[in-house]
């Protein structure tokens, strides 16, 4: 697989909202985003929270941009006090280092892009993403 095309990142999207109802999670918003951090779609689940889209987006860039999970994002934030600050600012303000930031990974290992998922507690958000690409034949590493 040489990426995440518009037909899978809709399948991705369907399988988070599916995944979220089973898990009884509050209302989510899913940004699928291709190797260069650009979004593919996002969508916003009715009830969903207002500063959803911006967050599952950040999310999801961060995670294909540092090639990374965003529990380990969350670690070296915590850990070293200088890379939140580069990392935002190389990244124009636009990455979110929190769980639900999750990087998206072929059969192979292959990176093919990232996956932005919020709206719950962000081990929620995670656990839903990762286990919806399980159902769609990808992996997630958060």
């Amino acid at each position: 697989m040489a990426g995440i095309n518009l037909e899978k990142a809709r399948e991705i999207t369907a399988a988070v909202f599916a995944k979220g109802a089973e898990m009884g999670l509050k209302p989510l918003t899913v940004a699928v985003l291709d190797t260069g951090g650009h979004v593919i779609t996002l969508e916003r689940s009715d009830g969903a929270n207002a500063a959803g889209p911006e967050i599952a987006r950040n999310k999801g860039r961060a995670a294909v941009m540092m090639h990374i999970g965003g529990k380990q994002l969350k670690a070296l934030s915590q850990d070293t006090s200088w890379f939140m600050p580069s990392m935002q600012e190389a990244c124009h303000g636009q990455v979110f280092p929190a769980p639900g930031a999750v990087l998206v990974r072929d059969s192979d290992g292959t990176v093919v892009g990232g996956l932005g998922v919020s709206g719950d507690a962000g081990l929620n958000d995670a656990a839903c993403a990762v286990a919806a690409l399980e159902s769609v034949g990808l992996v997630g590493e958060d």
